[in-house]
């Protein structure tokens, strides 16, 4: 009811002449709070959909292990493929560790749902399921796959032409997952040292030629620190409708 009430109130409070700002539940991270977020424009279309993290969010954080925090888009909102968000803090980073082994938050945008990707194993008889090769139209441009599938999560497949496979260190880069065949996420990550720098950062996302399913694909992505709701940002923009 909040989140309806929320939703009502911008659409008629008139903030902005072309989209307002809605709102998920806040999740607790560290010693602040991670939400997931839609800019949607008069007609009720998604221009963007993230992630934002409240300052605190990157204090406190475990220093032992990682730690995974599950986001849901506000209820009164459906924007698909976008089904829910999993926010993983890797306080040691992880494989590669010549590339991936700072600490790091890695921002899943998931298409399916958590129950179904809770069921992924990525071993034994699932692990054939997991590596299955999609077709090579739904492979975005330049993108390779990781050895193997990761379990709870699916098949990673990375741009062999982002600067951290280029002799730079990794500060943010943008990763694909598929399982099964389909992509079923988008995965920004970060790490921690980046986001504190209160850079903007902005990237083309490359896409594939045929889409998993209808909805809205990001164009870019951009990570920025907003001094006026004082969040860390964490958004896929430009989102354009695909059949």
């Amino acid at each position: 009811m909040k989140e309806l009430i929320l939703f009502c109130c911008l659409l008629f409070a008139g903030l902005d002449a072309h989209a307002f700002v809605v709102y998920g539940q806040s999740v607790a991270v560290g010693q602040g709070t991670v939400r997931a977020f839609a800019d949607i424009d008069e007609n009720g279309n998604p221009l963007k959909v993230g992630l934002a993290l409240s300052k605190g969010a990157l204090e406190g954080l475990p220093q032992d292990n990682p730690e995974s925090y599950t986001v849901t888009l506000p209820s009164v909102l459906d924007i698909p493929p976008y089904n829910h968000m999993m926010v993983d803090w890797n306080p040691h980073g992880h494989e590669p560790d010549n590339i991936y082994g700072l600490p790091h938050f890695d921002f899943h945008f998931y298409f399916i749902s958590n129950e179904q990707r809770q069921a992924i194993s990525c071993m034994g008889d699932d692990r054939d399921v997991c590596l299955m090769q999609p077709d090579a139209d739904e492979i975005p441009s330049y993108y390779v796959p990781t050895p193997e599938g990761v379990p709870q999560m699916g098949w990673h497949w990375v741009d062999p032409r982002s600067p951290e496979y280029n002799g730079q260190t990794f500060t943010s880069t943008l990763i694909y997952g598929f399982y099964n065949a389909k992509m079923i996420f988008l995965e920004p990550m970060v790490t921690r040292d980046f986001l504190l720098t209160n850079t903007k950062f902005e990237q083309t996302v490359p896409s594939p030629l045929v889409f998993p399913m209808e909805g809205y694909y990001p164009q870019s992505y951009t990570v920025e620190y907003d001094a006026n709701s004082c969040q860390y940002l964490v958004t896929l923009k430009d989102l354009v409708h695909q059949d």
